[in-house]
């Protein structure tokens, strides 16, 4: 099983209006970068093939400043620079498009301490969790809808079937159904441009992408009546904080610093303290870069 980062630079490096996304939200870029380098590494111990797809100036950060260690690298993200930085998920989007064999899309905010279970590597879709509360998916097609966004008729289908969204946590994104993520990506970037012309200063990047890209997919998965094998299953979440490395002690060893826990100082910290402790010549590299 090959893993994929993808890092699409523009909303990072320009951000968006609410700030969401400035240094992938992380307080500094210093961070940002830590951060890429700890969830790189951690996954190259356990996998042989951590493959980048990036653009041109993520390139110039990831590969030819900090020389993180990925397997290979594909500049590919140059061709949605025309998108709005808001549109911050797109980059993963495309990343899981040119994907011709079986693979884990892992975001830049994760790390792990063993190697993922070889039932989850061998399910046809694959996802970090179902999300319980579902709140802001309804907060988000509100708001979406609120500003004349056209919603594709499978997800509207979806929602009349189930009354609830349930809807997969793309932290992970993957499995062996190639074609699958072929026709998701294809219809979520129609989504997008259908729309396009709507997307102003009024719209939430985060509440759009939500629903272009984790609910489609779960959406999707279900009208194709397809699997989603998660690695997070309901009766981890009561007990597995996503965001505590204290997590590396217990079976999943696995971390996420989703949304605005990288904003958290306890956080933050934590992930340089385990840089420094565990590739001290990386913290050095993206220290000395910044001063």
């Amino acid at each position: 099983m090959k893993i994929v980062h993808s890092f699409w630079s523009k909303p990072s490096l320009v951000g968006v209006s609410s700030l969401e996304k400035v240094h992938g939200g992380w307080p500094h870029p210093k961070y940002h970068y830590m951060g890429w380098a700890l969830s790189c590494l951690t996954f190259k111990k356990h996998y042989n093939d951590v493959q980048l797809v990036t653009d041109s100036k993520g390139k110039e950060m990831l590969i030819d400043t900090f020389n993180l260690p990925y397997t290979s690298v594909a500049v590919e993200l140059n061709k949605i620079n025309h998108y709005p930085e808001k549109l911050w998920a797109l980059g993963k989007l495309y990343a899981y498009k040119i994907q011709d064999t079986p693979f884990i899309h892992v975001d830049g905010d994760i790390f792990i301490w063993k190697r993922f279970n070889s039932s989850l590597e061998k399910s046809e879709l694959i996802g970090q969790h179902l999300d319980n509360e579902e709140n802001h998916y309804h907060t988000s097609m509100h708001h979406l809808e609120k500003n004349n966004i056209s919603i594709p008729q499978e997800l509207k289908d979806d929602f009349a079937i189930l009354k609830r969204f349930n809807s997969t946590n793309a932290g992970i994104l993957g499995g062996k159904n190639i074609d699958f993520f072929q026709e998701y990506v294809d219809r979520a970037f129609h989504f997008v441009d259908k729309n396009l012309e709507k997307v102003n200063n009024k719209i939430n990047g985060s509440s759009f992408a939500i629903i272009y890209e984790q609910y489609m997919f779960s959406a999707l998965a279900r009208k194709w009546d397809i699997e989603i094998n998660h690695l997070i299953q309901y009766n981890d979440t009561g007990i597995m904080h996503l965001s505590d490395f204290f997590n590396r002690y217990l079976s999943k060893k696995y971390v996420h610093l989703l949304a605005k826990t990288k904003s958290s100082l306890e956080c933050y910290h934590e992930m340089e303290m385990q840089l420094l402790t565990e590739h001290p010549d990386y913290h050095e590299r993206i220290c000395s870069f910044f001063d």
